[in-house]
């Protein structure tokens, strides 16, 4: 078979295989929509205009003064949230955590991402804080507005629910993992996107969510399935 006939054959298998890749089911959640209502528990952020929403505002400047470009690199580092759990955790658990070398903790924590977002969102749409440079001038942020408003921070809730589940995993890097957790957190106000209360919110709001995962037969069937491909990976069992 040559010339035309080779080509479209080509073309057709390009075809199913592109149409194939296109029917993969959409990852779908663990908890069923309003499961979880962040808002009917977390403190509210400070109110606007009040001693401590000034307060947090000024520390948000000052961390601003005082930034480095390594700490803006990290910043960039830790804004993306797509598979976002091994470069949170890579220097922790070695070169060897991977995301081709652990499918099933992939596929789990990309569930538990959708459990966040279809959580956070209606709970920052409740709050509606405004961003820090949303209401000053003076903040400078160094990476493209994020979506929604700034109570609580989802990628602070993301960086401390990896590591409540990945430090149930793996205790023996506990501290590290929480750790990490609180520098990424940190980044946020670093990158002028978020006040400090803004990190607590997130880091309640992860134990929320984590409990509620736990809770969930199918969520911790998952969960137990990961943890056993990372324990066999770094041989720890």
């Amino acid at each position: 078979m040559t010339g035309k006939p080779l080509a479209m054959l080509g073309a057709i298998l390009l075809i199913v295989s592109l149409g194939t890749h296109a029917a993969q089911p959409p990852v779908q959640p663990y908890l069923a929509p309003q499961a979880l209502d962040l808002a009917a528990f977390l403190p509210p952020p400070p109110l606007a205009g009040s001693s401590e929403d000034r307060q947090d505002l000024e520390t948000v400047l000052l961390v601003q003064g005082q930034r480095t470009p390594q700490q803006v690199a990290q910043a960039k580092r830790d804004d993306h949230l797509s598979d976002a759990v091994f470069p949170f955790a890579g220097e922790i658990f070695g070169p060897q955590f991977t995301l081709d070398r652990h499918p099933l903790t992939a596929q789990f924590f990309r569930r538990t991402l959708k459990d966040l977002v279809q959580t956070l969102m209606p709970t920052k749409a409740h709050f509606a804080r405004p961003r820090p440079y949303e209401l000053s001038a003076e903040v400078k942020p160094v990476l493209a507005p994020p979506m929604g408003e700034s109570y609580p921070s989802g990628h602070t809730m993301d960086a401390y629910l990896s590591a409540i589940l990945l430090a149930r995993m793996v205790p023996e890097k506990r501290d590290e993992l929480f750790a990490r957790a609180a520098a990424a957190g940190q980044s946020r106000v670093v990158a002028g996107v978020h006040y400090p209360t803004d990190l607590e919110g997130g880091r309640i709001s992860a134990v929320a969510l984590a409990v509620e995962l736990l809770h969930n037969p199918e969520a911790l069937d998952d969960f137990n399935r990961a943890r056993r491909e990372l324990r066999a990976t770094l041989a720890l069992d």
